[in-house]
Parts: structure tokens; C-alpha cells; sequence
């Protein structure tokens, strides 16, 4: 009896940490960025301007994304997206399957306005959160250290000049090209990235509205790694295409 029940304990011990373990969001980028360009591909549905983009399984969504080269995942968990926090844990359960079906790192997108939100990121598998300055402002910081204490990274989103004062000391900053209030797109906002401080011990990710080569191009005069959503999701060859350096 004793025998059995320490191999159940030290069965939930590995589970434990299987569960604890978290994977690194800017290591991937920076990993990926060695042999192809490092993008984050989002798996996106529907959105509150453009309605229904594609009605897509997320979960094979996101095996194929990970085929075609994508360095980590965003999942979008807001309604108004069409989005499922149910779908984390269920993409975090593949990473622990024998085939291993999902092992890049899973980034949470959603608003997230409270801290009890981050451990439930934490508790349904997340690997990496995304908080948006322009939202938070001085509570960015305290959400930063909640985030760390549970051993996740945040992608710290920014719009314009005035967020830059809520990046602290985020290892990952996002620049959002598009207006939150009427959803149009402006590339030349990511030269926000010229005012960063301590621009090269950071990653900056450019975010929303790359649509073909030539705006890749665009954004990697100001970024290191891409979050894309509509186009790839539209169209999954362009993911492929995108990531060949």
C-alpha cells in the first residue's frame, strides 16, 4: 500500500511540474530569429470592426501554424473576438501529450484589467500575457511583477508616446499600429520604437495590420518579431511565406 501510494505521490509531483513549467516567450523569438523571422501568429476568428474573418477550428489552427513556422501563438480568449480561454487549456494539454502536438509558447490576448485575470492566464496554461499600457497605466508595473512571480512573460503594448511612460521594465514591448477607437491602421506608428529606452536589451514586436511583403518590411525596420492575425488566418500560405528570411 505504502508502496502505491508514493508512486501516486510522485506521479502528481511530475504532473505538478508539468503543470508549474512555463515556456519562454522571448527565447522563442530570439531562437527563431536566428534562421527565419520570428512571428507570432494569431488565430483570429472575428473582430468588433470586420466581423467573421474566418470560421476556423483553433486547435487545428494552431497545429498548422506551429507547421508553417511560427514562433509562438497568440490566443485571443475576449468574446467579442470569438474567443475561448477554454482553448488555452486545451492547446496546453497537447504540449504534454506523448506527440508533443503543441511546444511553442502560448501567449494569452485579451484585456486584461485585473489582476485576478493573470493567474487565471496562469491557471489555464498561458506561457506569456499581453497588457496593454494605454489600459492600465501605473498598474502595468504591479501586473509586470504578478506576472513574473508565476514565471510568465508580458508583451506590454503600446500605442503612442504617452504609453511609453507604463513600459517599466518589460523585456517585451508591442507596438499596436492600430487606433483602438476607430480601428484603422498607421505602420509609421511604429516608430515609436526610436523613443524606447534601453531599445536593444528589448524585444519589440510590431503588431496589427501586416498584410503582405512589403509591409514586413516595413515593420522590421522597427521590429524584431511580428504578431500577425487576420491575413494568416485568411490565407495560412502567407504565414509560410512571411517567416523565410
Amino acid at each position: 500500500m505504502e508502496n502505491l501510494l508514493s508512486k501516486i505521490i510522485a506521479w502528481k509531483r511530475e504532473e505538478l511540474e508539468r503543470q508549474k513549467s512555463r515556456a519562454s516567450l522571448s527565447k522563442a523569438i530570439r531562437e527563431a530569429a536566428k534562421y527565419k523571422l520570428p512571428i507570432i501568429a494569431e488565430i483570429k476568428r472575428k473582430s468588433p470592426k470586420f466581423g467573421t474573418i474566418k470560421d476556423v477550428n483553433v486547435i487545428e489552427t494552431a497545429k498548422i501554424f506551429q507547421d508553417y513556422g511560427a514562433c509562438a501563438l497568440s490566443i485571443l480568449t475576449n468574446k467579442n473576438f470569438d474567443g475561448d480561454i477554454k482553448n488555452l487549456i486545451k492547446l496546453r494539454n497537447l504540449k504534454f501529450k506523448d506527440k508533443n502536438e503543441i511546444n511553442i509558447p502560448l501567449l494569452r490576448k485579451d484585456f486584461i484589467i485585473d489582476e485576478i485575470q493573470i493567474y487565471e492566464s496562469y491557471i489555464y496554461g498561458a506561457d506569456a500575457i499581453l497588457l496593454i499600457a494605454n489600459v492600465l497605466k501605473e498598474k502595468t508595473k504591479k501586473f509586470l511583477d504578478v506576472a513574473r512571480k508565476l514565471n510568465m512573460e508580458c508583451i506590454v503594448e503600446v500605442h503612442d508616446e504617452d504609453d511609453l511612460k507604463f513600459v517599466y521594465d518589460a523585456g517585451i514591448i508591442g507596438i499596436n499600429t492600430r487606433n483602438l477607437k476607430n480601428f484603422e491602421i498607421d505602420l509609421d506608428k511604429l516608430k515609436l520604437a526610436e523613443s524606447i529606452e534601453n531599445r536593444k536589451n528589448r524585444i519589440i514586436v510590431a503588431e496589427s495590420g501586416i498584410k503582405d511583403k512589403g509591409d514586413v518590411k516595413t515593420a522590421l525596420k522597427y521590429a524584431d518579431a511580428l504578431l500577425i492575425g487576420t491575413s494568416i488566418t485568411k490565407n495560412f500560405e502567407l504565414l509560410k511565406d512571411f517567416v523565410k528570411k
